[in-house]
């Protein structure tokens, strides 16, 4: 094939809402409902840069919110707050088909990428992920779009990436991917970017 897809995998694979789990643990807080999430959010990068582990981050979840409920049902709140994206995933398994090379780019942690390869069949498809927590750094940083050239051996020019923020967009643009940031609202539009993003790429072969 003349290109490589580079995909981000929150609102994009699968969306996600984190007032789910808000929802399902508040009752067993000690902190009002809105309070939940940003303390969390004060340490939930640390998580994903991999300078804690996700049992350190589950026991300064508990303290800093006043859980006082089990923790599997904090796991589980935590984990279960995901959805596939229909139309993302139809266009990965067709181009799984065609023999595209499919890798990952995701900030993550070692709670949620688990539990997304054994409830969500599609992330079988992929042939290598680069995940924050394991390189310990973060997009949009400089560092792990290096790592990522690095460790997958790809082209930035024959490769297409699909990020939903701004920032990781703008990044890989300046790493100099074909990037196309993603809506879930707006695939549509993404389809015909990424229809010139194909023909781009295979103009310059």
């Amino acid at each position: 094939m003349s290109y490589s897809l580079l995909f981000d995998i929150g609102q994009v694979i699968v969306t996600f809402d984190f007032q789910i789990s808000v929802r399902k643990i508040a009752p067993l807080c000690s902190v009002a409902p809105e309070e939940i999430f940003a303390r969390v959010n004060e340490f939930k990068d640390e998580l994903e840069c991999g300078t804690i582990s996700p049992d350190e981050f589950l026991d300064r979840t508990i303290v800093a919110i006043g859980y006082t409920g089990e923790r599997g049902f904090l796991i589980d709140a935590f984990q279960d707050v995901f959805e596939l994206n229909q139309p993302m995933v139809e266009l990965i398994e067709r181009e799984k088909s065609l023999g595209t090379p499919l890798y990952l780019l995701s900030n993550t942690n070692g709670i949620h990428v688990p539990f997304l390869f054994e409830r969500y069949s599609i992330f079988q498809a992929f042939d290598a992920a680069i995940y924050s927590h394991e390189v310990q750094c973060m997009k949009p940083s400089d560092k792990i779009y290096g790592k990522t050239v690095a460790q997958l051996q790809i082209d930035p020019a024959h490769t297409i990436y699909i990020d939903d923020l701004e920032e990781n967009y703008q990044a890989g643009l300046r790493h100099g991917f074909r990037a196309i940031q993603y809506r879930s609202d707006r695939h549509a539009d993404f389809l015909q970017e990424y229809a010139e993003a194909q023909v781009a790429c295979q103009s310059d072969s």
